[in-house]
């Protein structure tokens, strides 16, 4: 059977459209002319969303890519604050919705709780948190479905690679694409960085600490992860970069921002980055990854982590993919440890020691130590404060 990211298929539509052309061509019955021309609208249509998901890799069964195109849940229920059993070696994963008091969305998103979340001796842990991103066409659902973080995320924590963090997956658009940015008529920004964390601060039991909450993304939602980070260097510890682009130019960002160049100027990662002085104030650690297949964004990732090699050392990810499922898998394990090393504090560190040496399935990782948090005081008071 032809799965939806078969090339033949791919093929087979093309073919298809071809022909049913050729027939509102050729043929001299009106009524036969009309069915083929429709119809080859139709399988042209279909064409160019397989297009997509060939390049991209999204759905490699017809069940994944049935699940997300009605909305249906993924076998996924809904998540509780609620603990799970004191024995649990499995975290949960499941849908919720976040409420956006200040941007007025309110949109369903994935959560993530490690296994720790539930045990008792953990009960008054607060956890680190990453909100991660995906990309456009996308949906929270691409994190569970296709890259399958939850049970990624356990493997990790098992394995003693990165310690428990609680991992967020907001709609990065609404009607159309938004790309995270705040402009004429969209306010997404504020619904990521704002409601989303007032959100889950009000239900779960996440870090108060600004600089103990990070994000990551792919494609678009590396762009988000890049751009908000800059925009809001405050209220984030670190930001994981996979095959972003960096210039709202570049992405679907500049028609949510309507071709604004002012708006553009400001939602653009590495014109800010390039702007950024050793006065400029907190800056979060910054880990890109690129593949050298995707040249244009391969060069602007380049120069965006050379802008901000001059203020931090910012580990850069070589890939040998595209910017598809291929890249995004391969990058998404590092990009994780890496984040759990920024973003946890010293008595997390020692509840959840992990190995400095790391080499696994994903390939030789060398995760370098965190970067010194000069804007962040962590007293032996406040550690103890938090069990």
């Amino acid at each position: 059977m032809l799965e939806p990211d078969s090339g033949l298929l791919l093929a087979l539509l093309i073919t298809l459209s071809a022909a049913l052309l050729a027939g509102a061509i050729r043929l001299r019955l009106l009524p036969f002319k009309i069915v083929c021309g429709v119809l080859s609208i139709v399988v042209a249509m279909t064409g160019g969303i397989a297009t997509v998901n060939y390049y991209y890799g999204y759905y490699a069964t017809w069940g994944a890519a049935w699940a997300d195109f009605h909305g249906t849940s993924g076998g996924l229920g809904v998540i509780s604050p609620a603990g799970t059993s004191v024995e649990a070696v499995s975290g949960r994963i499941g849908w919720t919705t976040f409420t956006g008091r200040l941007s007025g969305y309110n949109r369903r998103g994935l959560l993530y709780l490690p296994p720790q979340y539930g045990q008792a001796q953990y009960a008054r842990v607060r956890f680190p948190v990453v909100e991660l991103f995906h990309g456009t066409p996308g949906s929270p659902r691409v994190w569970s479905t296709v890259l399958e973080v939850s049970q990624l995320a356990d493997r990790l924590i098992a394995e003693h690679l990165m310690g428990p963090m609680i991992l967020v997956m907001p709609a990065i658009n609404g009607p159309g694409y938004m790309d995270c940015v705040n402009g004429p008529t969209v306010k997404d920004d504020t619904y990521v960085t704002q409601d989303v964390r007032n959100d889950v601060l009000a239900r779960y039991r996440a870090s108060e600490d600004p600089y103990e909450w990070g994000m990551t993304g792919f494609s678009s939602g590396g762009y988000c992860a890049a751009n908000l980070a800059l925009r809001h260097r405050d209220s984030f510890g670190a930001a994981a970069v996979i095959e972003g682009y960096f210039r709202a130019a570049d992405g679907p960002a500049a028609n949510a921002l309507q071709h604004n160049k002012q708006l553009e100027l400001a939602n653009s990662p590495l014109y800010t980055a390039e702007k950024l002085t050793a006065n400029s104030g907190p800056l979060p650690a910054f880990w890109v990854a690129a593949g050298t297949q995707d040249r244009t964004d391969y060069q602007t990732a380049t120069k965006f982590t050379a802008a901000l090699d001059r203020l931090e050392q910012v580990p850069f990810f070589k890939l040998d993919a595209a910017d598809n499922v291929r890249a995004w898998s391969a990058a998404l394990p590092s990009a994780l440890i890496w984040l759990w090393q920024q973003l946890a504090p010293p008595d997390l560190r020692v509840l959840f020691p992990v190995r400095a040496g790391i080499s696994n399935s994903t390939g030789s990782l060398h995760v370098p130590p965190p970067k010194a948090k000069a804007h962040q005081t962590v007293t032996p008071e406040k550690a103890a404060g938090r069990h």
